[in-house]
Order: structure tokens, then C-alpha cells, then sequence
């Protein structure tokens, strides 16, 4: 499964979580690219690896993704609330709700550190997905 399926699969199912939606925002503003009219906060997929995990029976690809979320509010409780809202449903899709050929979804790692600006906080949460080329 391509990483571009992939993502659409998790964009569809973070759109439609109501943790996620209070969060992020009813349509959820989970964007390709922060553009200067963009509510905050928001989230933005920052980087996606994928290499082959090849066994002798079955084609897969281990994909880890890293969504960034971008806040604007005083404090970070506002990042740790997306975060945790984005970690909790990525831990708990169903993957062969979201495509057959997704094996695995697994929250890895949650981050929340104020930015560079010092006026805005950022979050981050690392997802590996295992998928199946087939």
C-alpha cells in the first residue's frame, strides 16, 4: 500500500473522530500545507519513511509517519490535547476498516515543546503502519 493511501486511509479517520474534531476543529483542519489563513490549531503531516519489510510469504511496507500539530494559545494544553486526541485514534482504527491491506497502525512516540517563535507550541506523534503491497 502506497504511502499516499496510506495517509488518505488515516486523513479519513481522523476526520471523522469526534476526540479528533473537538481538537482540531469540525471539518478537522488537518492540512498538506500550513497556508497563512489555516485556524490554529492545525495539524500537518511533517514526514513520511517507508521501506520494504519483505517476509518469504507476504510483500509489506513499514511506513513511519510524523504529524505535527501547530498551536497558537497560550500553554501547551492545547497541543497536548491533539496529540493525545490523534494518538488515541490512530491506536484505536481498526485497520481493515480503513483499507485491507493495513496490517498495523501503532502510536510510537508524543512530543509537545514550544517552537522556535516562542509564541506557539508544537506537538508531534510518530505512527508506524505496516501495510501489505498485495
Amino acid at each position: 500500500m502506497s504511502a499516499t493511501a496510506c495517509q488518505q486511509a488515516l486523513d479519513a479517520v481522523f476526520r471523522a473522530d469526534p476526540t479528533v474534531q473537538a481538537a482540531l476543529g469540525n471539518p478537522v483542519r488537518l492540512v498538506e500545507a500550513p497556508v497563512k489563513l489555516t485556524a490554529y490549531p492545525f495539524a500537518i503531516w511533517r514526514r513520511w519513511e517507508t521501506k520494504p519489510i519483505d517476509s518469504s510469504l507476504v510483500q509489506s511496507d513499514e511506513h513511519i509517519a510524523t504529524l505535527e500539530v501547530v498551536c497558537r494559545q497560550n500553554g501547551a494544553e492545547v497541543a497536548r490535547e491533539a496529540v493525545a486526541a490523534l494518538a488515541s485514534c490512530a491506536a484505536a482504527a481498526r485497520p481493515n476498516a480503513i483499507g485491507a491491506r493495513i496490517v498495523l497502525i501503532l502510536p510510537l512516540f508524543c512530543d509537545v515543546l514550544r517552537s522556535a517563535d516562542g509564541r506557539s507550541w508544537l506537538g508531534l506523534v510518530r505512527l508506524k503502519i505496516i501495510a501489505d503491497r498485495n
